[in-house]
């Protein structure tokens, strides 16, 4: 369910909410292949109004399941911005859409989820990538590069 400000309940006070969007309603796709949203967005906002914008403070929340960008081993990964803040203009060019005196909230926390994923999703800070994947026999790690000079090799080569 899409997270819906009605205007009025925020003119004279502070205003706190509390729930979660599921996936479907974030409309939520990512074109990274090494990143898929796999819970819904938690968020626990408190909605103050000012004379030009509306700020937006508190905590959002999502499970990620991602792909290791070095080794490829699936890993889960949580995404918690505990100082979460917005401000939403209420005037000018950039200024929020209100219809009927409601303001929809849902594009403005998925951008900022967006913005919390992972560029480079890794499985540990230590991952030595694929290389530490084991062979068919189970015991032998991948050969290690040698360290023969490759160009010594390609000097032999008679090219005339």
């Amino acid at each position: 369910m899409s997270v819906l400000l009605h205007m009025e309940k925020i003119e004279n006070e502070s205003l706190t909410l509390k729930g979660e969007i599921s996936l479907s309603d974030l409309e939520m796709e990512t074109r990274d292949e090494l990143i898929k949203p796999a819970g819904p967005l938690v968020y626990d906002i408190t909605i103050k109004q000012d004379d030009e914008s509306i700020i937006l403070q508190g905590s959002l929340k999502m499970l990620l399941q991602c792909e290791c960008a070095r080794c490829l081993q699936i890993f889960e990964y949580q995404i918690h911005q505990k100082s979460w803040n917005c401000k939403l203009a209420l005037k000018g060019e950039d200024s929020m859409e209100i219809i009927h005196g409601t303001a929809d909230l849902t594009p403005y926390l998925r951008e900022d989820t967006f913005l919390a994923f992972p560029q480079h999703p890794l499985c540990e800070s230590r991952c030595e990538g694929i290389n530490q994947v084991s062979t068919d026999d189970g015991n032998a790690p991948l050969s290690e590069p040698s360290n023969k000079n490759v160009w010594m090799e390609l000097d032999k080569l008679n090219i005339e």
